[in-house]
Order: C-alpha cells, then structure tokens, then sequence
C-alpha cells in the first residue's frame, strides 16, 4: 500500500495568511497516548470519507495524523488547540507528541516491509525556524530541500519524483503544478509504502472463480485465493460480523478483516463500530484452524480532505484566522488551502503490495468439535492493516465492488 501527504504553504496576497495545501496517496509512546489518539483519529477520518465519497475505500490514518503533526509542531494559538484536540491529543504538548512519533519512526526505520518517509520543501530564500527544524529532523526524520516555487512545474515535478520513488511508482503525480506558485512558502510531504508477504501464503493454483455478492441479490465472478490456516478468528454478535487477522511473514503487522453477517451488512457494520477500538476487538479473538477465501483485487483512491477535515473540527486551518507563526522565520501568515489523498492497494496470492483488505464469510458455530471455522471474503467487508500491539491502523478501508475489473453483475435466480 502506497500513501503519502503534501502540505503546501502560501503566502495570499492581500491577506494576511499563508495557504497550506495536505495531498496524501498512496502509503507512539506515553506521556501522550499516540495509539489511543490514533485510533479517535482513524474512526473519524474513515467516517467522513465514506460519507464524503462512496465506493471502495482505501486510506492511510497514519499518513494524515503524520504530516498534520508535523504540520501542528508550526501551529499556535486556537488552530493548534483545534488540531491537537481533533486529533485526540489530550496533552498538546509538542515535544511529547514528537517524541512518540520519533519512538515509531525508529521502530520501523529498517523495516523491509513498511517505509515511511517525510519531506520538506521550503521556498527559495525562506528560512525554517530552529525550534520546528529541529522537531522535524530530530523526530520525524524530515530534513528540508529549497524550491522556486515560482517555477511551478519543476517544483511539481521534483516533489512527485520524490513522491514516487518512495512508494515503488505507484503514487504518481500527487501534486498538480497548478497547485503551487510564487505564493508558495512551505511544502510538507508524508509518503508511506507497504510490501508485505502472508505468513500463511495462498497456492495460486488453488484460486479459481467465485461471486462476490456487490449487493443482496446480484454477484460478479472474481478470483478467490484459498488456504487453511491457524489465525485469529473472532465471532461478534454485538457486530453482526466475524473478524479474520491474517500475519504478514517476518513482521509484527497484520491484516484485520470484519466481515457483516449478512451480504448487505456493511452499512450496519459500519454503524455498529462507531467510535469502537479495535483494540476491543482484537483481544476478543482467538487463535484456531480457518479455511480461507478472499479475493484477489486493486484498489486505487484519490479524495480531497479539506471538507473532512474541517467537518472533523480543523476548519480554522483553512480560514484567514490561521496561525502557523511557529513555521517561518519570516513573518508571513499561512493558512491550509487544499488536502488531497491518493491510495494504492494490490492483494494477491503472496501478500499484498501496500495494504491488505478482505471480505469474509464465516460460519458462526461449528458443528462438530475440532472443526475448521470458514472465513470466505464474498460479500462487501471491511479491512485494515495493523500494528497489533497498539491496534494502530496503517491503512484501513473497505471493498464494495470490483468496478471495471470484473464482468456484469449477474442476478441470483
């Protein structure tokens, strides 16, 4: 999975403020309960992009709540009030906050299977204040590049070059040249990139033609893999659901499956889970023998998040009321302009190249004692790819459809 953010910072000309534009594609620590804020912070944002866009969904949490942060080390005032408390951080204090993002950085600074990177672009003959220069080197592992913003198209080019070597190619052309100009003072970029292998792989041989049923009543055929396993399997009732997570080889990450009980559950699930944690429900879950159906499928999403992110309670970073004073040695206002997010997912028989999702229907009951549970991904199902430990989710999502993939839907009898 592939995501990245781009913040770009303007000066507008006539107002005293600064533009500050967010685009995303794709890819923890105490005193501040990053996991916990987190996890608010992910509920919320997946809420508002599927309200916002429907369809198949895929998103980086954790890509977003990265670059904002970074972004929230230059706040102050009532628009850092409202971007910590959006993002749940309930002690705001900035070192505290980087201090946890620096403790997840390391962890995964030599991971072979998840790369985060950030980036930023400043205007030429700007100059980044020391204290943000240093939180931003020291604990997001960001150091700063200059750019002419005014030469817009080799700006746009050099920062989706960089955008695309991070993320294996598959994010391409995050920002438009039109994006920036010579207003522009700051360029803030998140890129996060995925590959991973299952613990457990499917037999390509063993993947044949199965409905996914898109609605109640009308299925399209797709390539369904299968294996049979041990996982961590859950039953919900309280959910309607079941839950499949699925280990990725050499790694502590996973990826969690919630499938509806019913073949047009999702909306009801999706209810249902509301503001709850994962965490609630990975501790429910239990280790047994699953045999497994889920079906192969690409996923790519692209959204602009400045209505989401101010229905979140982050308004006044778009507004002429911003204040960003803490970014810039030169005392230009800025303000946040645009939010873009682009996704990128691929499963297969191996693994899955930036995020996993699945859709699984399970028995709820087993009729005969040592008998394997069933997890078959044939209806519409929710997905995330975890950190188990702090149930943090990389990238969560779900899959409706195989629009465009996948032949006309055909009517049950």
């Amino acid at each position: 999975m592939k995501f990245s953010l781009l913040v770009v910072l303007k000066r507008i000309r006539f107002v005293t403020c600064f533009v500050l534009i967010l685009a995303i594609s794709s890819t923890m620590a105490d005193p501040v309960p990053v996991p916990k804020s987190f996890s608010k912070f992910a509920i919320q944002l997946y809420q508002q992009c599927v309200a916002e866009k429907g369809g198949n969904v895929i998103i980086s949490p954790f890509s977003v709540q990265s670059a904002l942060s970074l972004a929230f080390m230059g706040a102050t005032g009532d628009t850092a009030r409202e971007m910590s408390t959006t993002m749940g951080y309930e002690n705001p204090d900035r070192n505290a906050i980087a201090d946890n993002f620096a403790t997840l950085l390391s962890t995964y600074k030599d991971s072979p299977l998840l790369k985060i990177a950030n980036k930023i672009y400043v205007q030429n003959k700007y100059n980044v204040k020391a204290q943000f220069s240093e939180i931003a080197t020291k604990k997001f592992n960001s150091e700063a590049q200059p750019l002419n913003f005014a030469d817009n198209v080799n700006s746009a080019k050099t920062i989706n070059t960089w955008v695309e070597d991070r993320t294996n190619n598959k994010i391409k052309d995050l920002i438009p040249a039109d994006a920036l100009n010579e207003d522009t003072r700051m360029v803030l970029v998140n890129a996060i990139y995925f590959k991973g292998l299952w613990e457990n792989k499917f037999k390509v041989e063993n993947t044949k033609k199965m409905p996914f049923w898109t609605t109640k009543d009308n299925s399209v055929d797709v390539d369904m893999m299968h294996t049979k396993a041990d996982f961590k399997y859950g039953v919900f009732d309280d959910l309607k659901a079941v839950a499949l997570e699925m280990p990725y080889k050499d790694s502590d990450l996973s990826m969690l499956i919630i499938l509806p009980n019913e073949r047009d559950g999702l909306a009801d699930l999706e209810k249902a889970l509301g503001n709850r944690d994962l965490s609630d429900i990975t501790k429910n879950m239990y280790k047994t023998e699953v045999i497994v159906d889920i079906p192969k499928f690409k996923i790519e999403y692209e959204i602009e998040l400045k209505t989401v992110l101010s229905k979140m309670g982050m308004a006044r970073m778009f507004s002429d009321a911003a204040e960003f004073g803490d970014l810039l040695e030169e005392n230009d206002p800025l303000k946040v302009s645009k939010v873009i997010h682009k996704a990128f997912i691929d499963v297969n028989e191996e693994g899955a190249e930036a995020a996993a999702a699945t859709g699984v229907k399970i028995r709820l009951k087993r009729s005969l004692v040592g008998e394997p549970d069933f997890f078959t991904a044939d209806r519409p199902f929710r997905f995330y790819l975890l950190i188990p430990k702090d149930s943090i989710a990389i990238f969560q999502g779900n899959l409706m459809d195989f629009s465009g993939d996948t032949p006309p839907a055909h009517e049950e009898l």
